[in-house]
């Protein structure tokens, strides 16, 4: 052994790093005991300020080592030395999903198989009262026997409410922003239905390549899950089969309670290839023209990991959805033809009468609303104006105000990065960020002013893209602390969108 490798509880050698996360730094560590390779997270206890931090780390080692599953990452050994806690693990060879995802998306059965195991793994945590919170590509990880393996419960939240609860207080957001479920992103307290959430993204970035909701900065996607309509992932991926796309849209359901009740049904989804509620083929979310993808026999699918070269897909039998019968509930068809032509037939007959009753009565002409008002047409009727009117036309429509709206766009940028530096020092003053972060905020800062006094709308967007870039890196490697996080992220968003308002 070289002098700088460490040796913990005399037993476990710690090679080399291979992986950071929110709870520890993770490493290739050779067992002298059994004489085998493990991995070894380890945290150190002198530098945390946060005591639920350890206490989290402990519940990791106990929770997943009660939980012996074969998609469950498997413990062997846990303790504490000196200031420095530890979990041993299996060694998983990888790659993980998130490397795979590097080389684009996953052939649809992988996709298919993948989800299956880990929906396994998550109905086997559910039984136990345990919720992950922190489900993503990144934690899922190829295993030496073919199999992939749910790791880092690190977050992982008890169900039930008790002594649990403190480490886990409500509006406490933990997880990674891109997987986060409506409630989780607001903060609430979360239960299984969240996990079935963040499975649901893991399928979408599976599918397509990424995830169906990505902002400027964690908080902007955050709100993109709370507020945003959900993909349609058929749109990114047309070879989607509709049972499948109706899974995926399930699970994206903003509300809890619209999400199917547990990982056990979406294992079945998944086994039996059906959408939710059991219907073959998921006829219903795929319309009149649909076809529904069938499993070929009753055995369980075949093996195949989203890991290494994949085999060549070959598309199972198709089958037309059966016809609705006495005993089935109607449908909801999006491609019925009859009923559909009659009601465009309609609308187009009721748009033709209200055009030429509009535009065909030479004597009352009515006025079209244009992107720039006439000044040579001055008002003459003396009717009073109506309370409310259709607001001025534009090209991009503005939800909410922003200083921008109503003051020198340049000025409300010049006001955004000010509320944003003061904001850094602040937390530099406090301790909370270290002097690196500040200075990447204060060349950021340089950069912006230089693109203001320049007038140069292009040079000051890219020096903000780099500033979300650089910022969103330093949230994600755990750089700039998560109490920090919360008080930047709306400034920086504030930032962001004077920015777009400014045209130079």
């Amino acid at each position: 052994m070289s002098s700088d490798q460490r040796r913990l509880a005399d037993r476990y050698v710690l090679d080399a790093p291979i992986g950071r996360g929110g709870m520890g730094e993770v490493w290739r560590a050779t067992d002298t005991v059994l004489g085998r390779q493990v991995a070894v997270k380890t945290i150190d206890l002198g530098r945390v300020t946060d005591e639920s931090a350890a206490a989290r780390f402990e519940r990791e080692a106990r929770v997943t080592a009660a939980l012996s599953h074969p998609n469950v990452v498997t413990v062997h050994d846990t303790g504490v030395e000196g200031d420095t806690a530890y979990l041993v693990m299996e060694l998983l060879p990888g790659p993980s999903l998130a490397d795979r995802l590097q080389e684009g998306p996953l052939p649809v059965e992988d996709v298919v198989e993948v989800g299956r195991q880990v929906a396994s793994a998550l109905d086997a945590a559910h039984a136990r009262g345990l919720v992950h919170r922190d489900i993503k590509p990144g934690n899922i990880v190829a295993a030496a026997d073919g199999r992939v393996r749910v790791v880092d419960f690190g977050i992982t939240q008890l169900g039930e409410a008790g002594a649990e609860q403190a480490l886990t207080a409500t509006h406490t957001v933990m997880g990674t922003a891109e997987y986060l479920a409506p409630e989780q992103a607001t903060g609430g307290r979360v239960d299984g239905r969240a996990d079935l959430y963040a499975l649901g993204c893991v399928l979408f970035a599976l599918l397509t390549g990424e995830p169906p909701f990505r902002g400027a900065t964690p908080v902007a996607t955050m709100m993109q899950h709370a507020h945003d309509p959900v993909p349609d992932v058929r749109t990114l991926r047309p070879d989607t089969p509709a049972w499948l796309a109706a899974l995926v849209t399930s699970l994206l359901a903003k509300d809890p309670d619209d999400r199917p009740a547990g990982a056990a049904g979406v294992l079945e989804s998944l086994e039996s290839r059906t959408a939710p509620g059991g219907v073959a083929g998921a006829a219903a979310a795929a319309g009149a023209g649909a076809t529904a993808v069938l499993q070929a026999s009753g055995a369980e699918p075949t093996q195949r990991l989203a890991v290494g070269a994949p085999p060549p897909y070959v598309p199972a039998p198709v089958a037309t959805p059966p016809p609705a019968g006495p005993g089935r509930p109607p449908e909801r068809r999006r491609g019925s033809s009859g009923p559909l032509w009659v009601l465009v037939l309609v609308a187009l007959l009721a748009l033709g009468l209200l055009a030429w009753k509009l535009f065909g009565d030479t004597a009352t002409p009515v006025a079209t609303p244009s992107s720039t008002p006439s000044s040579s047409a001055p008002a003459t009727s003396s009717a009073p104006a109506p309370t409310t009117q259709a607001p001025p036309p534009s090209s991009t429509p503005t939800p909410t105000p922003t200083p921008s709206a109503t003051a020198d766009p340049g000025q409300a940028v010049t006001d955004a990065r000010a509320a944003l530096l003061d904001e850094v020092r602040a937390l530099q003053q406090e301790g909370t960020l270290d002097k690196d972060a500040q200075k990447t905020f204060d060349a950021a800062g340089r950069d912006i002013d230089k693109a203001l006094r320049d007038r140069d709308a292009g040079a000051l967007r890219t020096a903000r893209d780099k500033l979300v870039q650089d910022y969103t890196k330093a949230v994600q490697d755990g750089k700039i602390p998560q109490d920090a996080a919360s008080r930047l992220d709306p400034l920086v968003q504030s930032l962001s969108d004077a920015v777009d308002a400014y045209q130079g």
